[in-house]
């Protein structure tokens, strides 16, 4: 049998808690506002790289019929899920840890 730690009723939610991203019950584990932008800004980093290493992969791979086999198919398949993340996800991680809360309220967080 298969057990998992997940909560789903998101106890350490920043809509229902005291609006730190990183905040838990009773205030542990959360960041302090240095902390949060240090987060943001490395999260600007990744995504931005994340973004442009990922389009220039994609890029190439369109541009050049000799990059079409089938193991760079699958390797394109990779990039252009690491950029939807890049540019889906990673701009509300982003923007959370700039303003130090959750911006999307509860179902966002869940």
């Amino acid at each position: 049998m298969i057990v998992s730690n997940a909560s789903f009723g998101c106890p350490s939610c920043p809509a229902l808690g005291d609006g730190d991203v990183g905040g838990g019950g009773g205030g542990t584990g959360s960041l302090t506002r240095t902390g949060q932008l240090v987060v943001a800004v490395c999260l600007g980093v990744i995504g931005t790289l994340g973004f442009l290493n990922n389009f220039i992969v994609i890029t190439l791979f369109c541009r050049y019929r000799t990059l079409r086999s089938p193991i760079n198919c699958m390797l394109v398949s990779i990039s252009v899920s690491d950029l939807l993340v890049s540019v889906l996800g990673t701009p509300f991680s982003f923007a959370a840890s700039a303003h130090g809360r959750w911006l999307i309220g509860r179902s966002g967080c869940v």
